[in-house]
């Protein structure tokens, strides 16, 4: 699943201690699912919730959010329009003075087009873009990455 992965390296460009300690974060897939139907195509969704634990963190919880809501608006851009607007949940515990170990739980799918190549020799498989919602705030021209990276790009 690469948004997982992609997770990893947005979190360790943005946050360098975890450069420094990469066993600080630790990502994980808890309750995974494939939705799919019967078709002509293999073509399916992952559908899961991705643990991110970011541990022993000496810092302002607001800079794990800002970048994880700015790797939302490129990854999952759906989750910033929810109807409760909460586009993942967390858990913090405060350790001595300044430290915590934070926990984020984000509800993640990632389709996967399955198609069959043309000399039938099997398939090739593509995990597609997310789909370009940004005309849903109109007149609105800021991003989180903006606002965080002045645009510029973080991750390549």
């Amino acid at each position: 699943m690469r948004k997982a992965d992609s997770l990893r390296r947005w979190l360790t460009a943005y946050l360098p201690d975890l450069k420094t300690h990469p066993d600080r974060l630790q990502i994980y897939v808890e309750g995974g699912r494939i939705a799919a139907r019967r078709s002509r195509s293999l073509s399916f969704v992952y559908r899961y919730t991705l643990k991110v634990g970011i541990w022993d963190f000496a810092g302002d919880p607001d800079h794990i959010m800002v970048p994880m809501l700015a790797w939302i608006e490129k990854e999952q851009r759906e989750l910033l329009r929810r109807d409760d607007s909460d586009p993942f949940e967390f858990e913090a515990e405060s350790l001595d003075g300044d430290v915590s170990d934070i926990l984020i739980s984000i509800d993640l799918t990632e389709p996967v087009l399955v198609l069959p190549r043309a000399d039938g020799t099997g398939y090739d498989i593509e995990h597609p873009p997310e789909p370009d919602l940004t005309d849903a705030f109109a007149g609105v021209s800021a991003s989180f990455q903006q606002a965080f990276a002045n645009d510029d790009p973080i991750v390549p």
